[in-house]
């Protein structure tokens, strides 16, 4: 249980620190509609996050939606997913490997920082840790009982995240046919029991990917692959690039020809290799795409330290975890997570005045909806109105607000507030050519704040 605490404990300090960010803020948009607006919404975006949408607006109807509440059904994920890393490493080395394992993954900043974050990536890496453990049970013998096991794990994965189950899936898949492979004959009975539990288990997240197909301007915004994603890489997926080198190469050196470290290599590296070689072509590359690799990887890398010894293995855990705590730190700060969303009450709150009005840029190419999710969620009242909106966020399956056509219930306000997701040289960029003319031609830049996608400028009326 001690790596289970360790987790536990990471996940808990300062877990309201860092600001919600975009993607939290889409599940707390998302959790406080109705049931007929979500899946309205879920026609026209977000259509593969509707099932864990689903499940969290279910929770907060009892939690709430405090910062604090939205984020501990992934403190608890993450901390049951380090009981089955631990696990996995005793299953596979004995006591020793598995106290390594868990410690490893437990201490990775990657971990702990979707501990913290409301969303399905944390629910989706426990996933991917139950599923390589009931592949290694059902490869060592396929029993009607483990073969279930292994499709509800799958199809959990699949159901919250599709594009992180089926490149989980593709890594199984290259982990069966390479065990089996020698067995000939007798191994083929395996196989066959393997596709059928992968073919039932894979089934939401294909019809999930086939409701959403339509919905690819999410991702639109994803560049290729280049050299600098590359290098970049490391320090994407484990949000160190020192700890994430470390575990790399630990998990490298860990991998044996033994059935079970065959799985892991395959739940490890295939997924990784696949999604970076589509990424060239096309724009899926993000690194939370893939995390269902991390428990392979923590009980690879744990597996070549129990080979050093215990007291080498103890100092190179010591030197992970001093390398990590600078990311530890950093992802608990209040722009921790990207967008420093806190920042908006300390600017507008006391320079406002009666008359100001807000306007929010509507065409950002990744985030448009953040800058009046932040706005809505951390500004109180006495705030500036927002004139321009005829309807919020997420009704009537629009994912934007609806504002009246070319700003003209604008009106001639003294002062506009414009909050946007960018600190772009001009704070109308991203607006519809009819508002922006508006603005532009009766209002002057007075003053700008900028912080980490966070931009807030006060516009005063030149006449």
């Amino acid at each position: 249980m001690l790596p289970a605490l360790v987790a536990l404990a990471l996940g808990r300090w300062r877990l309201t620190g860092p600001a919600l960010w975009a993607d939290e803020l889409a599940t707390w948009g998302a959790v406080r509609l109705s049931w007929s607006q979500l899946w309205q919404l879920a026609g026209s975006v977000d259509a593969v996050l509707t099932p864990y949408y689903a499940l969290m607006k279910v929770y907060v109807a009892v939690a709430g939606t405090s910062t604090a509440a939205l984020r501990l059904p992934s403190v608890a994920a993450i901390t049951v997913a380090t009981v089955v890393v631990t696990a996995l490493g005793r299953r596979l080395g004995g006591p020793g490997t598995g106290m390594l394992a868990g410690l490893l993954f437990a201490i990775l900043p990657v971990t702990s920082r979707y501990a913290q974050e409301a969303r399905s990536y944390a629910p989706v890496i426990l996933g991917a840790a139950v599923a390589v453990w009931c592949l290694i049970s059902l490869l060592e013998e396929p029993t009607r009982r483990r073969l279930a096991g292994y499709a509800a794990a799958v199809g959990f994965v699949g159901l919250l995240h599709p594009l992180n189950g089926l490149l989980m899936l593709a890594g199984h898949a290259v982990a069966v046919g390479w065990w089996q492979l020698p067995r000939r004959a007798e191994g083929w009975r395996t196989v066959r029991g393997w596709v059928t539990a992968a073919g039932v288990g894979v089934l939401p997240a294909l019809a999930l990917s086939v409701w959403g197909r339509g919905q690819s301007a999410q991702v639109s915004w994803i560049a290729l692959v280049d050299l600098g994603a590359l290098q970049a890489f490391p320090e994407r997926l484990f949000h160190s690039a020192a700890v994430g080198g470390l575990v790399l190469v630990l998990a490298i050196l860990g991998v044996r020809r033994a059935p079970a470290y065959v799985c892991l290599a395959g739940a490890a590296f295939v997924p990784l290799a696949l999604l970076l070689l589509a990424g060239t072509q096309l724009h899926v590359w993000v690194a939370r795409y893939v995390l269902v690799v991390l428990p392979a990887l923590a009980v690879l890398a744990a597996s070549a330290l129990a080979r050093v010894g215990r007291s080498s293995a103890v100092v190179a855990v010591v030197l992970a975890a001093v390398l990590a705590l600078p990311a530890h730190v950093a992802i608990r700060a209040h722009a921790g997570h990207s967008q420093d969303s806190y920042r908006i009450a300390a600017v507008i709150g006391p320079h406002y005045r009666p008359g100001d009005v807000v306007v929010f840029p509507d065409s950002h190419p990744s985030i448009p909806w953040s800058p009046r999710d932040i706005y809505e969620r951390y500004l109180p009242a006495p705030r500036p109105p927002d004139v321009l909106r005829v309807a919020p966020q997420r009704s009537d399956g629009r994912f934007l607000a609806t504002e009246c056509p070319d700003a003209t219930c604008l009106g001639t306000p003294p002062r506009i507030w414009v909050v946007g997701a960018d600190p772009a040289a001009d704070p109308l960029r991203d607006m519809a050519p009819g508002k922006r003319e508006r603005i532009s031609a009766g209002y002057r830049e007075a003053q700008r704040w900028r912080y980490p996608l966070l931009s807030i400028t006060l516009l005063e009326r030149t006449a």
